[in-house]
């Protein structure tokens, strides 16, 4: 009966063109350009950042989640899924670059220390980091910033 209903689903052209949109999720800086996207400046990431929730999903599929402290440190939790082991945190930094990039270093206690700096688009009401915002081709990856 489960398939039933897909199929019954995609009977609607309108109704199948919007599940599949709500599933493709952006991979590239150009994917963006539909809904409008906006590189968040220096100033605006001062305002933002300082305080905010953040959580994303790694390229491994792991789920990352730690709040930016004011004074520029935070405590980031793993749920370690593409290893099957228990959930981890490790001691954080971040901070703005001079240029207006969101910069990232984890001290990961049982893998390499990850290091970077992104810039932050925002497309709708949707956060992305990536290192390029004027290569259409340039991978973004999907960044929840709450306050």
């Amino acid at each position: 009966m489960k398939h039933l209903a897909r199929y019954t689903l995609c009977l609607s052209p309108l109704a199948c063109s919007t599940a599949f949109a709500q599933v493709a999720e952006a991979k590239v800086l150009r994917d963006l350009d539909a809904t409008g996207r906006t590189t968040l400046t220096r100033e605006e990431l001062v305002q933002l950042l300082p305080g905010a929730n953040m959580s994303r999903i790694s390229a491994k599929g792991n789920t990352h989640i730690w709040k930016n402290e004011s004074g520029g440190s935070f405590i980031i939790s793993s749920d370690n899924r593409d290893r099957g082991a228990v959930a981890s945190t490790a001691a954080g930094k971040w901070s703005i670059s001079d240029d207006g990039r969101y910069c990232v270093l984890i001290e990961w206690k049982t893998i390499e220390t990850e290091e970077w700096c992104r810039y932050i688009v925002r497309s709708g009401e949707d956060y992305y980091a990536t290192k390029s915002d004027k290569t259409g081709t340039e991978r973004v990856h999907k960044l929840s910033i709450k306050r």
